[in-house]
């Protein structure tokens, strides 16, 4: 527990560091990632609608077996 409490802390410090050595000023630095976050949301809602789709039309699907296929 103690290592992982260790582990946190240099992660919180490094992250806050970063920021404040970053080339960039604040604003600049919060839009970028807020730009980021924006992105990766984007990317998860399409796949989520995307999924939701395939789902719906699954029905719609005719699923042919070996036996159904070579019969003539």
């Amino acid at each position: 527990m103690k290592s992982s409490f260790i582990f946190l802390l240099g992660l919180g410090m490094g992250t806050v560091l970063g920021i404040l050595v970053a080339p960039d000023a604040g604003k600049v630095t919060r839009r970028r990632i807020r730009d980021e976050a924006d992105k990766i949301i984007d990317k998860a809602l399409a796949k989520k609608r995307l999924k939701e789709t395939a789902v719906e039309a699954a029905p719609e699907v005719l699923v042919v077996t070996e036996e159904e296929r070579y019969t003539i």
